[in-house]
C-alpha cells in the first residue's frame, strides 16, 4: 500500500512539474545592434610615429548605448585598436596595415556595436581632419577640451571620444 501511494505522488509530482513548467516565448526579441557603417580609412603608412593613446567611447542609437576603454597602438605599419568593457575585459580588437583591417568579437555575436565602426570613427577623429568639408557621412565637432562628438545620421548613431592618455616612445640618447 505504501509503495503505490508513493508511485501515486511521484506520478502527481511529475504532473505538477509538466503543467507548472514555464512555456518558451514563441519568438525570441532580437538584441540591439547598429549596422556596419562604411567610411575611409587613412592609410597607416600615412600616420606618422609609434604611440600609444587611451580614449574613452561612448555609442548611442536605436536602442544601443554602449561605452568603451579604447587602448590605440601604432607601431611601424600596424595599427591596434583594442576595445574595453567597463570592467577592463576585451571586448573587440581591430587590427590595421595599410588600409586592410582585421576585426575580432571577444563578446561574441552579441556585440551591439561593429569593431569596424570604432575604428572608422577613431579615423574620422584623428587621422581624416579635412576643412574641405566631411570626406563621409559622419560629422564631428570638436570641444576645446578634446572631446570629438562625431554624428552619423545615415548610419543612425552618434559616438564621443574623450582623451584619456597619449605616451610617446622614448627617444634613446
Amino acid at each position: 500500500m505504501r509503495r503505490a501511494a508513493e508511485l501515486v505522488l511521484a506520478c502527481a509530482v511529475l504532473w505538477a512539474c509538466q503543467t507548472i513548467a514555464p512555456q518558451l516565448p514563441a519568438a525570441l526579441v532580437p538584441l540591439p545592434h547598429l549596422a556596419d557603417c562604411p567610411g575611409p580609412l587613412r592609410s597607416t603608412s600615412d600616420i606618422e610615429g609609434d604611440w600609444v593613446v587611451h580614449e574613452r567611447i561612448r555609442v548611442m542609437g536605436d536602442r544601443v548605448d554602449e561605452s568603451f576603454g579604447l587602448v590605440l597602438q601604432k607601431s611601424g605599419p600596424k595599427l591596434v585598436l583594442v576595445g574595453l568593457t567597463p570592467f577592463g575585459a576585451k571586448a573587440f580588437g581591430v587590427t590595421q596595415i595599410g588600409v586592410q583591417t582585421w576585426a575580432q568579437s571577444f563578446l561574441g555575436p552579441a556585440l551591439a556595436v561593429p569593431p569596424e565602426n570604432v575604428l572608422r570613427d577613431v579615423h574620422r577623429a584623428h587621422f581624416l581632419t579635412s576643412e574641405e568639408g566631411e570626406p563621409d557621412a559622419r560629422q564631428v565637432k570638436r570641444d576645446p577640451d578634446g572631446v570629438v562628438h562625431i554624428d552619423a545620421p545615415t548610419c543612425g548613431y552618434q559616438s564621443t571620444l574623450a582623451p584619456i592618455s597619449a605616451v610617446l616612445p622614448q627617444s634613446t640618447p
